[in-house]
């Protein structure tokens, strides 16, 4: 099935929650979550980390969460302090 599939490629540390994300979209929101706390400046993700939740959401996302990761992900890397670092 394509949602194991994506699971399977879902990057090493991703907040998934077996119980609570059942779809791809909802695979691709935790990505897009993680992309929006480094941006915001509550959690430092490192780049490559960063770079393969976009590549996810590129993947598997629906057209908003594509269009907002990429905004957030720019935003993201003018980030210079954080809350929490990894």
């Amino acid at each position: 099935m394509i949602f194991e599939k994506a699971l399977r490629e879902l990057p090493i540390n991703t907040g998934y929650d077996f119980y609570a994300h059942k779809t791809i979209e909802d695979l691709s929101y935790v990505c897009l979550h993680e992309l929006d706390l480094h941006a915001e400046s509550e959690y430092k993700i490192a780049l490559p980390l960063r770079k393969k939740y976009l590549k996810f959401i590129e993947k598997y996302g629906t057209p908003y969460q594509k269009t907002e990761s990429q905004r957030v992900f720019n935003n993201g890397l003018n980030q210079t302090t954080w809350h929490i670092e990894e």
